[in-house]
């Protein structure tokens, strides 16, 4: 059914699809602000429980067969994939903390943990490369089987990571009762396996990410001095510099690296001049609110208390300059957006004059509003 465009019907920001859509203004904790315009259906998607599987494929180079994998065979009958060949991995763990609030360890410690139980080899995380990961809205726990993100109840996210062995550490078959021995395996013998479908989708991905690694790292040596001889790259040679897939030179690591630094420091130098701006206007749209005390007690106000206050704070940290304008009549408007859940109550004070259609708001004295609304936030 084709959704009929309108003004209650955008683009959702995140899925690009044309759908009603949910808005939600808020302010940050610097008081910047944020627009929320999802739909119904993304807002769904970031309430589902999240739940992660990873694999992990050891790799090496041998000098006569080429680049192999580690792979077993899982044996349990009365489990998923039996029969299929796989690499080590699992689920990601999900932890209560003292709070009771349930966490999911990382990846990465998930993908250690599940080689040493699997495998007894010890990885180092630096070694550890992430090259692959999908998120299948699902309604069973650990399984990927996709449907509407409306009846979906978790997030079930795979991920493959590679990792190159160290010829140091033997793998051994920790795990006999559930997979076979760890063997190795060419590209060649691989695509005619019948592997887990993690790994069935990706194997050509997979073979050409080990590919790049070991046309990435073996690349000739270079003295300090050769280093420092080396110039960064203009930003006109980084713009012509096409990606490789094939071996790159030091020199272009080199000289890319360089230029990356120089990219880093400009950018933390607009960061920087970006905070201050930040600052400023959020000064300026958090003190707004000042207009209606008289001119000479707003910087006594502005250094009392923060940024978009409430009522109640006024009167309890500036009471004498509060005492004054208290009995006085403004104009006012109140903005209550968001859901039931999650509802951000402003008040907007603003002296009569400074409405100019005064049917937009209603009149009261401070007092009066305090008594209704003294914990919204002026704006």
């Amino acid at each position: 059914m084709k959704i009929e465009i309108d003004e209650r019907t955008r683009q959702c920001s995140r899925c690009r699809q044309y759908r009603p859509i949910f808005e939600y203004r808020g302010l940050t904790e610097t008081y910047e602000m944020t627009f929320y315009n999802n739909c119904a259906y993304c807002r769904r998607n970031n309430q589902l429980k999240d739940r992660r599987l990873v694999q992990v494929v050891i790799f090496r180079r041998d000098p006569t067969r080429g680049i192999q994998i580690m792979l077993s065979q899982r044996i349990q009958p009365d489990k998923p994939y039996f029969n299929m060949m796989q690499g080590t991995g699992g689920k990601v763990d999900v932890y209560t903390d003292n709070n009771g609030h349930k966490i999911l360890e990382t990846e990465e410690d998930a993908a250690m943990r599940e080689t040493l139980e699997e495998l007894g080899i010890i990885l180092e995380e630096e070694k550890l490369q992430k090259i692959w990961s999908e998120t299948v809205p699902s309604q069973l726990e650990w399984t990927t089987r996709r449907c509407n993100v409306q009846d979906a109840t978790y997030n079930v996210t795979l991920s493959i990571f590679i990792y190159p062995w160290d010829w140091i550490q033997e793998p051994i078959a920790t795990e006999s009762d559930k997979s076979s021995d760890w063997t190795w395996h060419t590209f060649q013998e691989v695509i005619f396996m019948n592997l887990i479908p993690m790994l069935q989708k990706n194997q050509d991905f997979i073979f050409q990410e080990i590919g790049k690694y070991f046309n990435y790292c073996e690349i000739e040596s270079l003295d300090e001095q050769e280093k420092n001889d080396i110039s960064p790259l203009t930003k006109k040679e980084f713009n012509t510099f096409k990606k490789k897939t094939e071996k790159v030179t030091t020199k272009e690591i080199i000289a890319i690296e360089k230029y990356k630094k120089g990219v880093t420091l400009e950018i933390n130098r607009l960061r920087g001049r970006l905070t201050r701006i930040n600052k400023y206007l959020n000064n300026y749209y958090g003190r707004k609110y000042l207009q209606i005390f008289d001119f000479q007690d707003r910087n006594k106000v502005a250094e009392k208390v923060n940024c978009l206050p409430t009522l109640e704070e006024i009167r309890h940290n500036a009471p004498t300059e509060y005492s004054k304008i208290q009995n006085n009549v403004y104009r006012y408007t109140v903005h209550e957006t968001g859901d039931k859940k999650n509802i951000l109550r402003q008040l907007k004070i603003r002296t009569i004059k400074d409405y100019f259609n005064e049917d937009q708001a209603y009149a009261a004295t401070i007092d009066q509003l305090a008594l209704s609304y003294s914990n919204y936030l002026l704006i």
